[in-house]
């Protein structure tokens, strides 16, 4: 699952096109950042937001650890192959790109994980993404969903015979056993995919999907936290431009 449940905060009454435009907006202008500097201060004006409007930082960090991990790694790799070809910047280079890159996965799994998915998907085709596009990301997410609830049920029904966990991942019976369980899990999620893709066919289904979230305007204080959060990179990056240079002549 990628969106947060069970949870309340100000962030999540905030109207969903105006979260996902503002965070694609501030994306847009982060990556035109070449300072380490404000590109860390940003991203801990952000984070100190998110804290102060009871956002779950805890809970959402820890879902956003593996993709930042990544991004972590492929930074690394981009500094070791710059610092071979003699570019004397390439640690401040790559921290910028990892910085670039973690505000990304911070701007945008912060918007979506405030929102449900119905409001997702209508705030994706609100914002003019194609209709294409909205239908596949639907797609997959209810996928993920169902790959997630067969593992779950596999699980649960493991338990039930008594079966103990592998002694180590190398073990080769346990590495029989995770083929045997990948292999029926993917199976198992295909036929029910297919039964619900026929069960959508049978209602009616003719390749668009209707999104049951009521569409409301959004309100002036919705505009005030995009305002926020977007204005803050502009004049960050207004500063990096030298624009207020004279103030300190």
């Amino acid at each position: 699952m990628i969106f947060l449940r069970g949870v309340s905060f100000v962030i999540e009454k905030v109207d969903g096109r105006v979260k996902l435009g503002t965070s694609i907006l501030c994306v847009a202008i982060l990556s035109t950042f070449r300072t380490f500097e404000y590109l860390a201060a940003y991203l801990g004006f952000y984070i100190l937001l998110l804290s102060l409007t009871g956002f779950p930082v805890i809970k959402w960090m820890r879902r956003i650890s593996l993709p930042a991990l990544f991004v972590a790694f492929m930074s690394a790799a981009a500094v070791f192959v710059n610092f071979w070809a003699g570019r004397p910047t390439a640690a401040m280079d790559g921290a910028v790109l990892f910085l670039r890159a973690l505000s990304a996965i911070v701007l945008i799994s912060s918007a979506v994980y405030s929102m449900s998915l119905g409001e997702f998907l209508f705030s994706l085709k609100a914002l003019g993404f194609p209709e294409p596009l909205v239908n596949l990301v639907g797609f997959t997410i209810r996928y993920a969903n169902v790959l997630v609830e067969e593992l779950s049920r596999m699980n649960m029904a493991r338990r039930a015979r008594g079966c103990a966990e592998g002694r180590s991942f190398w073990n080769m019976a346990a590495m029989a056993v995770l083929g045997h369980t990948v292999a029926a899990l993917f199976l198992r999620s295909y036929e029910r995919s297919e039964k619900v893709y026929r069960a959508m066919l049978s209602r009616g289904y003719g390749g668009n999907m209707k999104s049951l979230y009521p569409a409301g305007r959004p309100k002036k204080s919705d505009f005030a936290f995009g305002a926020l959060a977007a204005g803050v990179p502009l004049f960050l990056k207004a500063v990096e431009m030298g624009a207020f240079a004279w103030i300190t002549r």
